[in-house]
């Protein structure tokens, strides 16, 4: 293999490497530098080396990207790889790093090495790395390894058949309070190492002294009435320190003031909630539950350039802002207007480049001039100056521990200033080669060969399935009879096999392989869009299952990916959840489950079912609270519609029914397109209910008659008879009360006013008084009352309610239904007298607890199929069997029926 260095090695700044292994050639990285005449690596070196098949970045910072402009518009057709969370990083790491080399060019008159165009087409160029973090470039196969540092930070393992090399980019070892800190490669040693050494001539301080050094500062400075600024890299080090503070105030351990937030800070941390799966767990906790881990309301506040002056003349207070080494950006404008007083202070807290402002604050501190340039104007420094030990990179100590794991054949050393690198190069063991690189060399090396061990070989076997399903979504069930649900692996325990998956809600699980029902390929996109994606499909997934063309499926045994291909118009993550969903609800017989995949028989049978949906697919149906929700906004305008309830839940007639003031109102046409609708919209089937608004009515009747008191209603019938004779005007008064109730009238005299014939049910008695005259009692006490009276009588009553008629206040109680309310006539006279109340009953039924008590007196062994109708201007109940029962069986069970309900059993024989 070859490697050539085009910047970045004997230095920090302006990463770039060209590699050729095997038949291979990569670009990794392509960054700029902070300071000096040049800002870009030596790209003149590509003209002599292989045009690169792809290009691949560690990470967003802008030493490691800024000169990506300029490959691409050399290499306008190669690829260029990141990771997720590193492409949305770039999108503004990138425009920031083209800011600061537009101000630069301009402030020394020198040509921008490339436009903003250019910038704009390298970032639409971006593509993302596979989920699983593996991929095949010509023959090379690519690894990607967690390299702490930042979000979304990686090192490379690039191997042939006979090279292995590996790629550290920037390391962090010691977790932070964002991210996890970097992992150590497992397998085969490499024939060559290429590795960071930013810190190697020291040891990094305890990371809990420093931070609790830096909160008790920061707080001294404010209490005394100052600013504290913490000028911090917008990627990583501001994360940290607003976690930093946030925690020491929940804990009590300093006290609340206000934090503002300012620069690239804000956008940046707006790019962690997307991610929380690469996050360490307490972090992403809070961005569950808060939506945000960085930004708290009241406390931690986001500013814009408008709102500077305002925060300084606010009370004291810690500012949080970009850039760290304050060459730029929203900490420079603030640094110009606090280091000139004693009660300010500003705080350090990462790596500070030579040339840096930042630097040479830090000379101040140690006793140098108190003069500092910033923007070219020469300030005087009064302020106290500190730095902290809160660095993202390894320090001699680690790295050389990393080393030794990976035991590498040959070690180059690259990022990092001579100091530096000397010191860490006379660390490492002289077994692992080690090199010190220069910027515009190239390095060749022999193959080693690799040797590994059986034992080796046999377990990466083993692994192999679950490393196979790192960076995949998949369909777990815990135990047998639960529900589908889904999770993204990002990783896996070796010694347990097991899986460590994330839940779209943010949780870490751990599952095995067999758990796993089914696996529905690679996910490398933002969480938030998995999230709405996820919630979209398990809430409802009936309108993405009608998508799918099930008609073009074949019967035959296939996997998961060819039913796919057969069957999907589009290839979306919400089709394949649905059609994965559907596929699972299939009969155990015709599903064959291995290595957390399924195979599927599809014959004729399961392929009609399929195609009708009439299998139990989950999510089917809305969950009831959101289906009548939906229901409730549909119905909106309708001036009829009440109210809308779930019934026989959890049972094979589960519906919704709809309440309606006046159900006549709809017409068949009405209901057929309310219930097709409604089936679309939510998965229900809906039942309209019959009952009337009967005191709606009588309202009505007597807005449009002018008159007050009681109708005989007859629901049968649909009419309500009135007491007085027929007006002059009433062909126009019955068309009206027609056409919003669907009721007709009759008037005194006129034949059917009379309820004789009727149903009990049908006809609104009179109202139930007590012949000795009693005190009127409160309402509430009065409803109290009626509690206590059916208590005592053994009645069940289902509510009591206060009314109103024609100015009388009377107490409506609801029995089951009409007919066994008046079972207790005498008993209603009483209650009237120990509430000093007229006392009337509803006179509409409890269809479905009638239904309910009936299905449930009705012996299984009959064979009943579906619950009996309900037929209320009858009172009868009907139920449809294929044989008739025994005939003191069938008297029993109506008898039971009619003393609980008042309704009397029919058995059709079908």
């Amino acid at each position: 293999m070859k490697i050539s260095v085009l910047g970045g090695g004997s230095e920090i700044g302006a990463s770039c490497l060209h590699i050729q292994i095997g038949k291979t050639n990569l670009i990794i990285d392509a960054g700029m530098r902070v300071h000096g005449d040049e800002p870009l690596p030596a790209i003149g070196m590509l003209d002599d080396l292989g045009k690169p098949d792809a290009i691949l970045v560690t990470h967003a910072h802008a030493d490691h990207i800024g000169a990506l402009p300029v490959v691409h518009r050399i290499y306008p057709d190669v690829p260029i790889f990141a990771n997720p969370p590193t492409a949305d990083l770039m999108q503004i790491m990138m425009r920031d790093s083209f800011k600061i080399m537009t101000q630069r060019c301009m402030d020394r008159r020198t040509l921008i090495p490339y436009t903003k165009e250019q910038m704009e087409e390298t970032l639409r160029a971006l593509r993302l790395f596979p989920a699983n973090g593996q991929m095949t470039i010509g023959d090379a196969s690519v690894t990607l390894h967690r390299a702490g540092h930042i979000l979304g930070a990686v090192m490379f393992t690039i191997e042939t058949g006979e090279e292995k090399l590996l790629v550290s980019g920037d390391l962090s070892f010691k977790a932070g309070r964002t991210i996890p800190g970097a992992e150590v490669p497992t397998g085969s040693r490499p024939d060559a190492l290429i590795i960071e050494s930013t810190y190697g001539n020291r040891e990094h301080s305890d990371r809990n002294t420093e931070e609790k050094r830096l909160a008790d500062n920061v707080a001294e400075v404010i209490a005394a009435g100052g600013f504290a600024l913490i000028p911090a890299f917008a990627l990583g080090r501001a994360q940290e320190v607003l976690l930093i503070l946030q925690d020491y105030m929940d804990r009590g351990l300093i006290p609340q003031f206000p934090i503002y937030v300012d620069g690239l800070v804000t956008p940046i941390s707006k790019i962690y909630r997307r991610y929380p799966h690469y996050l360490k767990g307490p972090v992403a906790h809070r961005i569950q539950q808060n939506g945000d881990a960085f930004l708290t309301e009241g406390r931690c506040t986001a500013v814009e350039p408008k709102d500077r002056e305002q925060v300084l003349k606010g009370k004291p207070a810690c500012i949080v802002a970009s850039s760290g080494m304050l060459i730029g950006g929203a900490s420079v404008w603030y640094a110009e207007r606090l280091v000139g007083s004693e009660k300010n202070a500003v705080f350090i807290t990462g790596y500070q480049d030579e040339e840096s402002p930042g630097r040479k604050l830090l000379r101040l501190a140690e006793g140098e001039s108190r003069e500092l340039e910033l923007n070219g104007v020469v300030h005087q420094v009064k302020c106290r100056v500190d730095k902290y030990g809160l660095s993202a990179h390894g320090d001699a100590g680690e790295l050389t521990r990393f080393i030794s794991m990976i035991r590498p054949a040959k070690t180059l050393i690259v990022h990092g200033d001579d100091e530096a690198r000397t010191a860490l190069l006379e660390r490492i063991d002289r077994r692992s080669h080690p090199l010190l690189t220069e910027n515009g060399e190239a390095y060749t090396f022999m193959a080693q060969g690799h040797v590994a061990a059986a034992a080796t070989r046999q377990e990466n076997r083993r692994d192999q399935e679950l490393r196979d399903k790192v960076g995949q979504l998949v369909l777990y069930k815990k135990d047998i009879g639960d529900e589908l649900k889904l999770a993204l692996c990002s990783g896996f325990y070796s010694k347990t096999k097991s899986l460590t998956c994330r839940t779209p809600k943010g949780k870490t699980i751990r599952i095995s392989l067999e758990q796993v029902c089914e696996t529905l390929g690679a996910w490398n996109r933002s969480f938030d869009e998995l999230q709405g994606t996820v919630r979209a499909v398990f809430d409802f997934s009936r309108p993405f299952l009608k998508k799918i063309a099930w008609q073009k499926l074949k019967q035959g045994r296939f996997g998961f990916e060819s039913i796919a291909a057969q069957c999907l118009t589009e290839h979306t993550l919400e089709q394949r959840i649905a059609l994965a969903l559907a596929l699972q609800s299939l009969p155990d017989t015709c599903k064959t489950a291995a290595k957390g995949a399924t195979n599927y028989q599809l014959d004729a049978e399961n392929l009609q079912r399929l195609t009708n949906l009439e299998l139990p697919i989950q999510a089917m149906k809305m969950n009831a609270t959101k289906a009548m929700d939906c229901v409730r906004t549909l119905l909106t305008d309708n001036r009829h519609f009440i109210r809308c309830g779930a019934d026989d839940l959890g049972t094979g007639q589960e519906h919704i029914t709809l309440y309606f003031d006046f159900p006549s109102t709809l017409d068949a046409e009405a209901r057929n397109a309310l219930e097709k609708r409604i089936k679309a919209d939510t998965g229900w089937a809906i039942v309209f209910s019959d009952s009337v608004r009967v005191d709606l009515l009588q309202n009505r009747i007597n807005e449009l008659l002018g008159t007050s008191g009681s109708s005989s209603v007859y629901l049968d019938t649909l009419t309500a008879g009135v007491p007085i004779k027929r007006p002059d005007n009433a062909e126009e008064l019955l068309k009206q009360l027609k056409a919003e109730t669907g009721f007709s009238l009759t008037f005194k005299d006129e034949p059917g006013e009379s309820g004789v014939g009727r149903s009990p049910s049908s006809v609104q008695p009179d109202f139930y008084r007590s012949e000795t005259v009693s005190p009127r009692l409160e309402n509430n006490e009065a409803i109290r009352e009626a509690g206590v009276w059916a208590k005592e009588r053994g009645i069940t009553l289902y509510k009591s309610s206060m009314k109103q008629s024609g100015g009388q206040t009377y107490m409506e109680i609801h029995f089951i239904t009409p007919e066994v309310a008046l079972r207790h006539g005498s008993d209603m006279e009483e209650l009237s007298w120990r509430t000093g109340l007229p006392i009337t009953y509803a006179k509409n039924p409890k269809q479905n607890e009638v239904i309910r008590i009936a299905a449930e007196k009705i012996p299984q062994r009959w064979g009943m199929k579906k619950n009996p109708s309900l037929h209320t201007a009858q009172a009868e109940l009907i139920v449809k069997l294929s044989e008739q029962p025994p005939d003191d069986e069938l008297q029993q069970v109506r008898d039971e029926i009619d003393q609980l309900t008042g309704y009397q059993l029919k058995v059709e024989v079908r």
